[in-house]
């Protein structure tokens, strides 16, 4: 028997903040995100890629079906590449409840540049809460029609800012991390 105490008896000590947070950490957490992308299974290419896909899905004002989105895009784009969904499932996780609001807010200001809109951060707020399947319906329709083009135009602009380092950078990190656990693997033999 280990000395060590359990899993189980760990979590007991803990505060109901502490499990507050530790629930939470996933969506305020951008370490675990990019751990579990740079953690995946696959070719540096298809890895990178995928988070970059996810990155530019995650800026776009498709809340709610973001995951959805990933998939779609990966089912039509099969015949030609593929891309690893898993890491594009993950990197739609950069929006989320927590980072929704300051996102939209922002691309929107950005379209804003190129196509006028009155749009207040109180309005896009608003319609951002819902609380049933009715309310998200008639958020999104908010979000692409009434909102419309200045919000449109933002998340593709900042989306593709966003992705296209994306690429590069999680495609360096996945070779570094395989590099070292195949240097390990191979120590590990001798």
């Amino acid at each position: 028997m280990s000395s060590s105490p359990s899993l189980e008896t760990e979590q007991e000590k803990c505060t109901p903040l502490q499990k507050k947070r530790a629930g939470l950490a996933w969506y305020v957490s951008p370490r675990l995100w990019l751990r579990k992308i740079i953690g995946l299974n696959d070719t540096p290419h298809s890895i990178a890629l995928g988070a970059a896909i996810g990155t530019f899905v995650a800026f776009t004002p498709t809340v709610g079906i973001q995951m959805l989105v990933v998939l779609a895009i990966a089912w039509i784009l099969k015949p030609f590449f593929r891309f690893n969904k898993f890491a594009g499932l993950i990197a739609v996780y950069i929006s989320n409840p927590v980072t929704t609001l300051p996102i939209y807010w922002f691309n929107y200001w950005i379209g804003s540049f190129f196509i006028p809109g009155n749009l207040t951060r109180e309005h896009l707020a608003t319609v951002l809460s819902y609380q049933s399947l009715w309310q998200w319906s008639k958020s999104m329709w908010a979000l692409l029609v009434e909102i419309g083009w200045p919000l449109l135009l933002g998340s593709v602009i900042v989306g593709v800012v966003c992705a296209l380092p994306t690429y590069p950078l999680v495609k360096w990190l996945v070779e570094a991390v395989q590099r070292r656990k195949r240097h390990h693997r191979a120590k590990s033999n001798f």
